[in-house]
């Protein structure tokens, strides 16, 4: 458990995910999850490619663009969205796997 925690599962105003053995938990649940969602601290790749999944395809409606440009600027926004998390914990280093110590685990929010 890297001691992460964050706002992946709606609540917004306070945290409601934390990391258990690189991957993220329900904070709001008495319950493990089912799905296995990557901890974007543990695992950089397998969090962005999980928010990936999750816009995939998708658009707005009357987007002409082709699937490839759409589903590159979904890669882009999560790949965004993951490293925002982890730069607002201090993680500068994409390879970097832990939060420096000092640093709020849920960001400072």
């Amino acid at each position: 458990m890297c001691n992460y925690q964050g706002y992946e599962f709606g609540a917004g105003r306070y945290p409601d995910s934390y990391c258990v053995d690189g991957l993220l938990h329900d904070a709001d649940s008495d319950y493990l999850n089912e799905e296995s969602i990557p901890c974007p601290i543990c695992d950089r790749v397998g969090a962005i490619n999980w928010w990936f999944g999750r816009w995939e395809g998708s658009c707005e409606i009357d987007d002409d663009r082709s699937d490839d440009v759409i589903n590159d600027e979904h890669r882009r926004r999560a790949t965004l969205l993951v490293d925002d998390i982890r730069n607002n914990r201090g993680i500068t280093d994409p390879q970097a796997t832990a939060i420096p110590e000092g640093i709020s685990p849920a960001g400072g929010y």
